[in-house]
């Protein structure tokens, strides 16, 4: 289903779409208790849009701008964003299951910039070629996560789990290892050498 709508029209379809595809579609009001499974979002404007307890499972969104999209009470699984615009995205006001399942969330070449991952489950997550600039990932576990070429500049990571993580080719982090689990993660020099910097020693 190609989809396109004013951003005042309520949103289209159904309260429960399967396999769709919404594209082109320009939205910024308020929706609540939509169920999307399977469904595939490309070149759609989102920017500013609320999903109030809805559910999003196994959905792909492409070129799509989802900036300060928000997600109260929403379920979200198996979701994938490619080339796509998620600026100031608070993720951590969505509902996230209690049985914590791997790979929730897959990013490749992302604008996540001032978004707040604060405390979720993320393992296994792909963050891959990415903008994270300010990006929350404090008390988030990433363990064995795919972050590798994303820019971190200015990012926030204190009690995170980055055991197993792939940062390689990752840049502009700022990462204590006495604040975080690095235990097997993966870096890359020339980037590697801010690790060294943050623990207050000196380099001769």
């Amino acid at each position: 289903m190609t989809t396109k709508a004013s951003q005042n029209a309520p949103f289209p379809g159904s309260g429960e779409s399967s396999d769709a595809e919404f594209s082109g579609l320009k939205y910024s009001g308020a929706a609540s208790g939509l169920r999307f499974d399977g469904c595939l979002f490309r070149n759609c404007d989102l920017t500013g849009a609320e999903f109030r307890d809805c559910r999003f499972t196994d959905c792909a969104f492409e070129s799509c701008n989802l900036s300060l999209v928000r997600l109260p009470r929403t379920a979200l699984s198996g979701l994938r964003f490619k080339s796509s615009k998620l600026t100031g995205v608070n993720w951590a006001e969505a509902a996230w299951p209690r049985i914590k399942l791997p790979g929730a969330l897959k990013f490749e070449d992302c604008v996540l910039s001032d978004a707040c991952f604060l405390g979720l489950h993320l393992r296994e997550a792909v963050f891959a070629g990415c903008l994270a600039k300010g990006a929350d990932f404090r008390e988030a576990d990433l363990e064995d996560a795919d972050l590798t070429r994303t820019d971190f500049s200015g990012a926030l990571f204190v009690g995170t789990n980055l055991s197993g993580a792939d940062l390689s080719g990752a840049r502009n982090y700022a990462i204590r290892a006495a604040e975080n689990k690095l235990k097997g993660a993966k870096f890359s020099l020339p980037e590697a050498m801010a690790l060294l910097y943050c623990m207050d020693i000196k380099l001769v």
